[in-house]
């Protein structure tokens, strides 16, 4: 990734008078007042300093994975924080010490207790912040860090890591000490902040961002609903993968607006055939969502400004599906279609 710097040249010019015998009067030099050009507070982040994770380690792994994922989305790049690194580091010790009850939640009085939440936590660890997100997986093996951020993605609520308006990042990606039955396990926990004195990076209006994106290849065929926490369709033991459309822009954070979504056309598609009998969910509390194509269903656990449509059956493996969306967006027609290719299994 390229960092794009800004280049600025002053020249100083001295005056010298000519002609006839007198000493010449001496020009000041004057710098000249230049007006920096206005920085716009949500502009993207295009480059990050190279992180001092160890290049062995499961931290490495899960930060590039995450700024590639969000960088493929259209969403800016995330720096590293050591007190992030660290309020995530403390949580995972709390998981792995009193063996994993409550994910996001500690109690007091538990050993390793630095926090009842994740916000909490990121100021006892020195980070001050209105708000962290913070996402945990774990999984049966050892070193399995690249299934993390893919199993964040490929999910209804944790995927709103790709989209958010955050600046930092502080991951501790480890293996647990080893059970007696099952061995070790790959746990990461990622927490997702920005200091109180920044703004939001977000995309132009008119950006409509989604997951899967445009030629993706690879893309997991089905979403274990039950897995997830909550569940977000609890009548289904299993769904097709979630795709999601994020609607966020630097008008709405100006402007203090709710979204007012109206879906006239969403559809998965796949090559030859009719569109997926699917669901939609959106949290309603936060603006105002309508659907005249599949069945919208309120969830308030769903991020803002944000609809996600779930196949209600595993898709098929090997396949191009088209998504195609329509609607407007606080009165303006928005519309947009592009492709995907499942995985071979």
């Amino acid at each position: 990734m390229r960092s794009k710097n800004n280049f600025m040249l002053l020249v100083a010019v001295t005056l010298t008078a000519c002609g006839g015998g007198s000493t010449p009067a001496q020009q000041p030099n004057v710098t000249p007042i230049v007006t920096p050009p206005a920085v716009n507070a949500n502009e993207l982040v295009q480059s990050v300093p190279v992180p001092n994770y160890s290049s062995d380690s499961g931290n490495l792994v899960v930060f590039n994975a995450v700024n590639a994922l969000r960088e493929k989305v259209g969403s800016g790049l995330l720096s590293q924080n050591g007190a992030l690194d660290k309020s995530a580091l403390a949580h995972w010790n709390y998981l792995d010490i009193n063996t994993i009850v409550s994910l996001h939640s500690e109690a007091e009085g538990k050993m390793g207790f630095t926090g009842v939440d994740a916000t909490a936590r990121a100021k006892a660890a020195g980070y001050s912040s209105a708000y962290v997100d913070e996402v945990i997986f774990g999984t049966n093996g050892a070193s399995n860090f690249a299934g993390c951020t893919a199993s964040w993605a490929n999910s209804v609520y944790h995927i709103g890591v790709l989209f958010s308006g955050m600046r930092d990042i502080g991951i501790s990606a480890l293996n647990t000490k080893d059970d007696p039955i099952y061995g070790k396990y790959t746990v990461c926990v990622a927490d997702f902040s920005m200091a109180t004195s920044k703004a939001e990076q977000l995309p132009a209006d008119g950006t409509i961002r989604v997951y899967p994106y445009a030629d993706q290849t690879a893309v997991p065929i089905v979403f274990y609903n039950q897995a997830e926490s909550p569940i977000p369709l609890p009548q289904y033991q299993e769904l097709g993968t979630p795709v999601t459309l994020n609607f966020k822009t630097k008008s709405f954070v100006a402007s203090g607006v709710k979204p007012a979504i109206a879906v006239t056309q969403l559809n998965i598609t796949p090559a030859g055939g009719q569109a997926l009998s699917a669901r939609i969910l959106a949290n309603t509390a936060s603006g105002t969502f309508t659907s005249t194509g599949p069945e919208l269903t309120a969830d308030d656990h769903m991020a803002a400004y944000a609809l996600t449509i779930v196949p209600v059956a595993r898709m098929a493996a090997n396949t191009v599906y088209t998504v195609s969306f329509s609607g407007t967006v606080n009165g303006t027609a928005l519309s947009k279609s592009w492709k995907f290719t499942t995985a071979a299994n």
